[in-house]
């Protein structure tokens, strides 16, 4: 039993501790590899402080175990071997933390299928998806992944699009109408109970679920210029603790303190202030942030774009499509004939219908869904002819009937200025569509782009956040002005041609603003790259993942609020981990050093220091972490 004690047997004892020490070093040879390199090269990190300090209590250890004074003492082997077990425990907690944080692109991943159903000459088959080309027709049964992005041929059912928008509630999917293309479906979703054909368009790297991935991927890895900052401050670090290392050996050294205290400081020292915490403080933030944002259907394309949607504090927002649905609809029917009146709406409904059934202007097309909407049997009708410009024109039941604008009403003597009474019913934003039947006019159908339901919300949240809002469109100052004034915007741009938007928006940075443009990403993509941040509201159609910096899977402007208070936790969590990891060693390198002990204050030994620093980086881990729980709007 006593073969081994320090007092009688120190050198059986120190070559025990060798021992038991090697495999640790060996463990951690990356240390010495990488901190040796570095240090050569002049840009010493936290490897260069972890390998000078353990290689500073081994070599100490070894001079102690072969030296001519043999002095059980000095060992100092369990320090080097301690420290290295709680930094490479560290950094396995690090590891699976940033495993928990990349979680949303693993999830991403998953929902790739390995294989579809090809339909061929009537047969169906399995195939890998590698396999799949665009053009290909393939069947999606009910509780399958669809296998690519495509359109719907045949069937319907429910596709729950939850990983792509953070939409709950399934979205239903179905064959065009009247021969039209059908509802796109993307690769990646959760077909629920029908059965679907589609036919592909995109696979592989080119569907939305991979350029989704791309983006989120690109966004984790990519720097802040607050990392870069980080980094600026870490090369600056190091050199400054080699420094204080000297320093505090040589001070304890003139002081009288014996070579055990010495060692003990100065690997204190070098071990406490390995700037791991440092070097995390930003991409760990950035990492979990993005991934939460991606979960709930908020792309940002890089990291730089996730720091810069913090300082924006104006916000341009194209109308079209971005505060309004994007397609006229029918508001309201206003008829000649007042004593029937419901009647007499019904008819003049089907009339217009039935002439624009053959028409592709969006007014018609609107006239046409309204009655398929009403269940509305449309009556047959000859002789079609559209008019540029002005309208249409046919022949109903032996009646000749025009629908059109007020220039084609005035061109066929139907009157030379809107009746009076007609006029004051026709509110302001409001398109008319004419119908005269017989040489007589019979009313007026008004259509309008109407506002989404969730953008006087939206824009609230926004005025609530402190942005200026602006809106910018090329459509007339009325329409301009009704959707405005439904929303709460106050401050308007309208009838703006698409190359001059970007002047607009350069205009608001001329005074010194941080704009962010939100657009659909295509008649905006001028104004969306001059932008500070270009926001794309859809579906992720290619020239929306292709030109703006953030992108919002669900047509829903509140997520632009989560999106921009998202960003501003991020940033807050990335300034809180900053301030503690160089608040802790601001307190940590002075004890460590021993200055207190003079003063009767406590004094550091090294692996209490390798634990306070691993702990030290474990916390600025858990600290980014609670951006998991970030809370959204209840959209």
């Amino acid at each position: 039993p006593n073969w081994f004690a320090p007092e009688t047997e120190p050198l059986r004892y120190g070559l025990i501790q060798l021992l038991l020490t090697l495999p640790v070093l060996w463990a951690g040879r990356d240390f010495y590899t990488k901190g040796i390199s570095t240090l050569l090269h002049r840009t010493p990190n936290m490897d260069t402080l972890v390998a000078m300090g353990t290689a500073a209590a081994v070599g100490f250890s070894l001079w102690n175990l072969f030296g001519t004074q043999l002095n059980a003492e000095g060992f100092y082997f369990e320090t080097a071997g301690v420290i290295i077990a709680l930094i490479l425990m560290g950094k396995s907690l690090e590891a699976k933390s940033r495993s928990r944080a990349s979680a949303a692109i693993s999830s991403l991943l998953k929902l790739r299928p390995k294989e579809a159903v090809l339909v061929h000459e009537g047969k169906e088959s399995s195939i890998s998806i590698d396999l799949v080309h665009p053009g290909d027709v393939l069947r999606v049964r009910p509780g399958s992944i669809v296998p690519a992005d495509g359109i719907v041929v045949e069937g319907s059912s429910f596709v729950d699009e939850s990983m792509l928008t953070g939409e709950p509630l399934p979205v239903e999917k179905t064959v065009g109408d009247h021969g039209s293309s059908g509802s796109e479906v993307t690769g990646g979703t959760l077909n629920t109970n029908g059965v679907l054909t589609i036919r592909v368009q995109r696979v592989r790297g080119e569907t939305t679920l991979s350029r989704i991935i791309r983006l989120v991927e690109n966004a984790q890895l990519a720097k802040a210029p607050v990392a870069r900052l980080a980094d600026q401050v870490a090369g600056v670090f190091v050199p400054v603790v080699l420094v204080i290392a000297a320093f505090t050996g040589v001070g304890w050294w003139l002081s009288g303190a014996s070579a055990n205290e010495i060692l003990g400081y100065t690997v204190a020292v070098l071990v406490i202030a390995c700037p791991c915490a440092l070097g995390l403080a930003t991409p760990i933030a950035i990492m979990v942030g993005t991934g939460t944002g991606a979960q709930h259907g908020i792309l940002f394309r890089n990291a730089p774009a996730l720091e810069a949607a913090h300082r924006l504090d104006t916000l341009i927002l194209d109308k079209t499509g971005t505060l309004t649905e994007g397609r006229p609809k029918v508001t309201q029917i206003i008829t000649v004939d007042t004593k029937n009146q419901k009647q007499a709406q019904t008819e003049l409904l089907k009339l217009a219908s039935a002439v624009e059934q053959g028409s592709e202007h969006p007014l018609g097309r609107a006239l046409v869904a309204e009655a398929e909407k009403q269940n509305l049997e449309l009556p047959q009708i000859s002789e079609f002819e559209a008019q540029t410009g002005f309208g249409v024109k046919a022949v109903c039941n032996g009646n000749l009937i025009f629908v059109g604008n007020p220039a084609l009403m005035r061109r066929e003597n139907i009157f030379t200025e809107v009746p009076e009474t007609l006029e004051k019913l026709i509110p302001s934003g409001s398109t008319p569509v004419f119908v005269a039947v017989g040489g007589k006019l019979s009313g007026s159908i008004l259509l309008a782009d109407e506002a989404r339901p969730e953008s006087a919300e939206a824009i609230q949240n926004f005025q609530e956040l402190g942005l200026e809002v602006v809106m910018l469109t090329g459509d007339q100052k009325t329409s301009a002005e009704a959707v405005a004034e439904k929303t709460g915007i106050t401050k308007i741009h309208a009838g703006v041609l698409p190359e001059e938007k970007s002047k607009i928006v350069k205009q608001y940075q001329a005074r010194g603003g941080h704009v962010g443009m939100i657009g659909d990403g295509i008649n905006d993509a001028p104004a969306l790259a001059q932008s500070d941040v270009g926001i794309a509201m859809g579906s992720g159609t290619d020239v929306v993942l292709e030109t703006a910096d953030m992108v919002l899977m669900k047509n829903d402007l509140r997520q632009v609020a989560d999106a921009l208070r998202l960003s501003r936790a991020t940033l807050r969590n990335i300034h809180q981990n900053l301030f503690w990891a160089f608040g802790y060693n601001v307190v940590g390198i002075p004890i460590a050093a021993g200055l207190l002990v003079p003063f009767g204050g406590p004094a550091l030994h090294p692996m209490l220091a390798a634990g306070a620093m691993a702990l030290s980086s474990v916390s600025v881990v858990m600290n980014s972490l609670r951006l998991r729980g970030f809370s959204f709007f209840k959209n």
